[in-house]
């Protein structure tokens, strides 16, 4: 898990030294353990690496490596979980290794099978290979886009790359700006872009999810979609208990591959059913002595963010998890001393716009550095294939209304037992009342359902834009046979690979590699993601439950009120609060600064006037915290350098 960063010229120019060491150490962040560069002979080509030494912690592992007495270069950013079987059919095929790292078995993979290397691997990578006897580099990206890979690309000039959007600031000749387009159309909806290979800054770009270039001088520049969700779909059993038996047998094998490490291991835990589900598989696999090879024996401990006092506290649901495996735990409060101080830093780094401050998660992570913790198992993924957030029923619930009633009203109830007991009168009233303006508001604010008492707030912010922004076209390849998905699966699909689920990865990407700490994702398993997306409507939400196929393979794995629990509270900071008191003189200070004020991409003057009257109140909302924090968001990373 690293920082990776290249340079390709296209024209008659060279590449300096100083240029590709200061655009790779801008994400020193992501690779504390070391650095290291490529620069071909020539001088046109350069790559640059940060290192989080987490497989084969000697200099063998270093990266830029070179392989095939030099024939390829690889710069990499990931960890392909099969490596050790990977490894052992190519030695079978006359291959030989220098090192104990997953890097060297990737470059040799791509010299035995060429492209068709991304087939076999089991894992998540961001990657590029220099093929110094062809001259073509290869770039790929892992099936989902866990891990990423921006880039700049001015045909006949260069072509550059990096993990985060931040190194470009540092690239020689190349001038980073906003693209006031496309950031109007992110804060209008935070889910807009990530998906579809954009990002708010002008001629900066993303290798998609599942796709990969491969090009040289003189070349067209092309994304390849080289995976499908849909084509790779299994056939599955009708039968409801087969299907249990193969989801936790995938599952539990997903967490055995993740566990292999070099360094301590251990798990960012909120108390709800994903992450408690991972923490709990491994005690499981670690009792019952199934472990892979490459274990570490420090896996016990859990690190759960707590806000006393706040309904985002989820510190009780937690501790039944680390009691029931008899495991650690250290509990994580914000710092309030410095709180504002670790708000703007962490703004300006991670360089995107959300809902919410992703430092929060951020110091989750920290807390595990500090702590000789480097590999953390979470639960992403989940929520958006098995209709884990309420706002998915919400819209399945719109649907079906009219049309299947009997369904509707199941899914209806089941979305009220998600919601907090507040707001189940207001969210249903509003869902029945206005159908059509509430389906547009789920589309564009994807994770809300906390107390939202003042729901109208939504449907009057149309007047802080100037504008809606660009129009959003995805850049890759289309997906053959999303076009004759029914409606359940069109909104999962959607959820999981275009709109919530991307950005959510780029969150976490950002919040633990800020601390140098890497994210493994057992639900992320590509094997698992299909069989999900194999499985019916029925399987996942039935008998007052959602993800239900998940809550059934974890009898006995987990505490029983885990295991049934309804509600859904989410890693966000605890706004109401913040902006009540903590944080109230920075966000008055914000909205009355030159550069709010006078911004040609909102209304300054009509949000500081809405601000101020919620200030004089006290009497803040979650949804307009939610739909405020963009702005303020966006102005840090343009404004306060």
């Amino acid at each position: 898990m690293c920082g990776i960063t290249g340079i390709y010229r296209l024209d008659d120019n060279q590449i300096k030294g100083e240029d590709i060491k200061n655009f790779n150490n801008s994400l020193k962040h992501r690779g504390p353990d070391g650095e290291g560069y490529f620069i071909s002979d020539e001088k046109t080509l350069a790559f640059g690496h940060r290192r989080l030494a987490i497989l084969d912690l000697s200099e063998n592992g270093k990266q830029p490596m070179s392989y095939d007495d030099g024939r390829y270069i690889i710069t990499y950013n990931g960890e392909v979980y099969n490596f050790i079987e990977i490894r052992k059919e190519l030695v079978e095929n006359g291959y030989k290794f220098k090192s104990d790292s997953d890097t060297e078995v990737i470059i040799a993979s791509y010299d035995f099978w060429g492209v068709d290397c991304l087939e076999h691997f089991n894992g998540m990578w961001a990657f590029a290979i220099w093929d110094k006897q062809k001259n073509k580099i290869f770039l790929s990206r892992d099936r989902f886009g866990i891990k990423p890979l921006y880039y700049a690309y001015i045909p006949n000039k260069f072509f550059a790359f990096a993990s985060e959007t931040i190194a470009f600031k540092d690239l020689a000749g190349f001038d980073r700006k906003i693209d006031a387009g496309k950031l109007s159309a992110n804060i209008d909806n935070v889910f807009s872009l990530e998906g579809m290979g954009h990002t708010i800054y002008k001629d900066i770009f993303q290798i998609l999810p599942g796709h990969y270039v491969l090009f040289s001088k003189g070349e067209r520049f092309k994304q390849k979609r080289w995976w499908s969700t849909l084509k790779n779909k299994p056939v599955v059993s009708a039968d409801y208990n087969d299907q249990i038996r193969q989801f936790k047998e995938i599952f539990f094998d997903a967490c055995r591959i993740r566990m292999r490490s070099d360094v301590p291991i251990g798990t960012a835990l909120s108390g709800g059913l994903d992450s408690s589900s991972v923490y709990c598989t491994v005690y499981n696999l670690m009792k019952d002595k199934t472990k892979s090879e490459r274990t570490p024996e420090e896996w016990q401990k859990a690190f759960v963010a707590t806000f006393p006092n706040t309904m985002l506290d989820e510190r009780q649901y937690a501790e039944k998890a680390v009691e029931f495996v008899n495991g650690k735990a250290e509990y994580i409060l914000p710092n309030y001393g410095h709180l504002q101080q670790e708000l703007e830093f962490s703004t300006r780094l991670f360089d995107g716009i959300y809902l919410t401050p992703t430092f929060i998660a951020g110091n989750i992570y920290k807390s595990m550095r500090n702590n000789g913790v480097k590999v953390s198992l979470d639960g992403h993924g989940v929520d958006e294939m098995m209709f884990g957030y309420p706002h998915l029923l919400a819209e399945i619930y719109m649907e079906t209304k009219g049309k299947d009633n009997e369904l509707s009203e199941k899914i209806g109830n089941i979305y009220k037992q998600l919601l907090p007991e507040d707001d189940k009168k207001d969210y249903f009233n509003l869902i029945s009342a206005q159908p059509n303006r509430f389906k547009l508001f789920v589309k564009k604010n994807k994770l809300i359902f906390l107390t939202l008492k003042k729901v109208k707030i939504f449907f009057d912010k149309d007047s802080w834009l100037k504008s809606k922004g660009t129009a959003i076209e995805c850049l890759g390849e289309p997906e053959a046979g999303k076009d004759k998905l029914d409606y359940f699966d069109k909104v999962r699909y959607e959820h999981f690979h275009e709109t919530t689920l991307p950005t959510i990865l780029r969150n976490f990407d950002r919040a633990s590699m800020q601390n140098g700490v890497e994210v493994r994702m057992p639900f992320m398993d590509w094997r698992l993601v299909t069989f999900v997306f194999s499985l019916p409507f029925s399987s996942l939400v039935s008998n007052g439950f959602t993800k239900n196929i998940l809550r059934d393979s974890m009898a006995g794995i987990l505490p029983e009120d885990l295991r049934l629990r309804k509600s859904k509270i989410g890693l966000n900071a605890p706004m109401i609060e913040w902006f009540s008191k903590d944080l109230r003189r920075f966000v008055l200070d914000e909205v009355n600064s030159d550069s709010f004020l006078t911004s040609r991409i909102w209304n300054g003057k009509i949000i500081r006037d809405f601000v101020e009257k919620k200030a004089k109140n006290n009497d803040w909302a979650w949804g307009e915290c939610i739909r405020l924090w963009p702005y303020i968001n966006a102005d840090i990373i343009i404004n306060k350098k």
